[in-house]
């Protein structure tokens, strides 16, 4: 990475020196106009001094921001002392290799000419580096605070979805415990082993589709108790999109309201099927049940709302649609993988 920024600033500094190196070969202004490789070499020599002297200068907007009056006083100071010692080390370089007629009056006199004649034109280069060192921090910085908000907003949303996902499990828990004690049983110790499990995960607000995949099966194996038969869940999960990261507890509340708002109101039950794959740039999803459930009005209560506003914060898609032949929700979010 820091042969590439010096292959880089190499390249930018050549640039302005064959720039400037043009404007004083064409100059009609030019009593003597200098040849071409002239031109050439006191313009490198100077934007090439810049160049060396441009980790200072980052240096020192760094330690001095310009937010007080006293750290403007010290650029000020800095980009005169820069500049001048720029133009006599240039004039030192060009008066003891360069053979141009107008050098051969001696280094003093180089020296008094460059002052006069490029002191003004030269001090504002100080001036861009700083200017564009502090955007660069600036710019990363807003982009540091960008991401900062966007994991704060995932993870308020996340443990919100917690507390609801626990309350409606332990309903179903609930529903059982008079009608089926051994099965309520069994529904506990599947509950216990999904909330270890996820206690147990390293936080973080995305996660392969892998690991969010193993934790909706957990889920799904606690309302398989409940349901039994009525239930039925297929899964086609492209071996790539496996890596792709989604966000943490994406997918179960996605099948707990197919099974909550779908398959717990149809007498027959219905099949719940989840697919994923890899759609150019981005992870396709869906999660559709087949049941029917006529007249009911579809609302986005917090899985699907929280889903939704998780999904957008990471620039991706989320959509829904009800039909006599179910329910179906689509996401799409860019792909990345760990």
């Amino acid at each position: 990475m820091k042969a590439r920024i010096v292959l880089i600033g190499i390249a930018a500094w050549t640039f302005v020196a064959f720039y400037f190196a043009s404007q004083a070969y064409f100059n009609p202004a030019f009593r003597m106009r200098p040849r071409w490789g002239e031109a050439v070499a006191i313009n490198v020599t100077y934007y090439y001094l810049w160049g060396a002297a441009t980790p200072l200068v980052i240096l020192l907007a760094r330690r001095f921001p310009l937010r007080r009056v006293s750290a403007f006083l010290v650029h000020v100071v800095a980009s005169v002392v820069l500049t001048a010692a720029q133009l006599v080390l240039a004039e030192v370089i060009l008066t003891t290799f360069s053979t141009a007629v107008y050098r051969q009056e001696g280094l003093l006199y180089a020296i008094k000419t460059a002052f006069g004649v490029n002191f003004h034109s030269s001090l504002p280069t100080y001036w861009l580096i700083l200017a564009a060192t502090l955007a660069w921090d600036y710019s990363r910085s807003a982009s540091r605070l960008e991401a900062q908000l966007s994991r704060a907003q995932l993870d308020a949303l996340k443990m919100q979805l917690n507390p609801h996902f626990l309350f409606n499990t332990l309903n179903s828990v609930s529903s059982l415990m008079y009608s089926d004690v051994k099965a309520a049983d069994a529904m506990l110790t599947r509950l216990s082993e999904l909330l270890r499990m996820t206690v147990d995960r390293q936080p973080a607000a995305e996660i392969p589709l892998d690991e969010e995949i193993e934790l909706a099966q957990r889920y799904l194996a606690i309302e398989k108790i409940r349901f039994e038969e009525r239930l039925r869940v297929t899964f086609d999960i492209e071996a790539q999109a496996g890596n792709a990261l989604v966000p943490s507890l994406l997918l179960q509340p996605l099948v707990e309201n197919a099974i909550h708002h779908g398959i717990a109101r149809s007498a027959s039950g219905g099949d719940i099927a989840i697919r994923a794959w890899r759609d150019n740039g981005s992870l396709r999803l869906t999660v559709h049940d087949d049941a029917e459930v006529l007249g009911e009005v579809v609302r986005e209560r917090v899985g699907l709302s929280n889903t939704r506003a998780r999904v957008e914060a990471l620039h991706g898609t989320f959509s829904y649609s009800a039909a006599k032949n179910g329910f179906a929700v689509e996401i799409a979010l860019p792909w990345s993988v760990a």
